[in-house]
């Protein structure tokens, strides 16, 4: 479904962000993308949707990306930004949620129907007529959540998405990833979180890939964790599984 192969990625030629990163991952598969601050995890979604140009080899569903197949790749993809202000621009979570698949060729009868679905599915309707500007932080990521289910992806692409949600809206988000039939890459410092929702992880550090297996073996490594600047999930932080 995605690879990346030999890629090495630089914001300026001194300082690369990514050096030599290969892997794969399979349809269906849950990865969770972990390490400190500026070891890469965003940029791989950012490389992988085609907005940063890299040095090797990346191919999402057998399409390299490359700007004649980005079309073609980011209906493939469902991109979570951050940020939600960034990706909530309509004054409506209605409009937005409509205003992709009505892009992509939907009518309005088939566009409404998906957009009502997916807030039932996300418990959300509440949030349809709702003003962006008028949301809490928590509210705006559900939404954003949504605007991006409702396109469908085949696979989805999560930065940090349980920033600013309050427990009971985080439970819920946990839930919904779970039950998502979905190729998924969160990336996160959410360590709880990848522990629910991802069944291998990839531990980055110093731009280059310092692990690579399942999420229950390696989020009880705390040593492994400790010597690259992250420490056990809250949930096993007093677990005598964590070594």
């Amino acid at each position: 479904m995605l690879e990346f192969e030999h890629v090495f990625f630089s914001y300026e030629k001194e300082q690369p962000i990514l050096t030599d990163v290969s892997f794969k991952i399979a349809p269906g598969e849950q990865l969770g993308l972990i390490g400190a601050n500026g070891t890469g995890k965003s940029t791989i979604l950012k490389i992988l949707l085609g907005l940063l140009p890299c040095t090797g080899g990346v191919r999402v569903g057998g399409l390299p990306v490359e700007k004649a197949c980005l079309p073609q790749i980011r209906r493939k993809l469902g991109y979570v930004l951050q940020d939600s202000d960034n990706q909530m621009f309509m004054p409506t979570v209605y409009e937005d949620m409509i205003f992709a698949p009505l892009n992509y060729g939907l009518s309005r009868t088939e566009a409404d129907a998906r957009v009502d679905e997916t807030l039932q599915q996300l418990a959300l309707t509440h949030l349809k007529r709702r003003h962006n500007h008028k949301m809490s932080g928590g509210e705006k990521r559900m939404a954003a959540i949504a605007t991006i289910l409702a396109l469908r992806p085949e696979a989805l692409l999560m930065d940090e998405p349980s920033i600013a949600l309050d427990p009971c809206n985080r439970r819920r988000l946990i839930h919904i990833l779970r039950a998502l039939p979905l190729t998924k890459i969160i990336a996160s410092h959410d360590l709880d979180l990848i522990l629910e929702t991802c069944d291998r992880v990839l531990l980055l550090s110093g731009g280059r890939i310092a692990a690579d297996g399942p999420a229950s073996e390696l989020l009880r490594d705390r040593a492994l964790l400790e010597a690259h600047r992250l420490e056990l999930p809250l949930c096993l932080s007093g677990c005598p599984e964590g070594r």
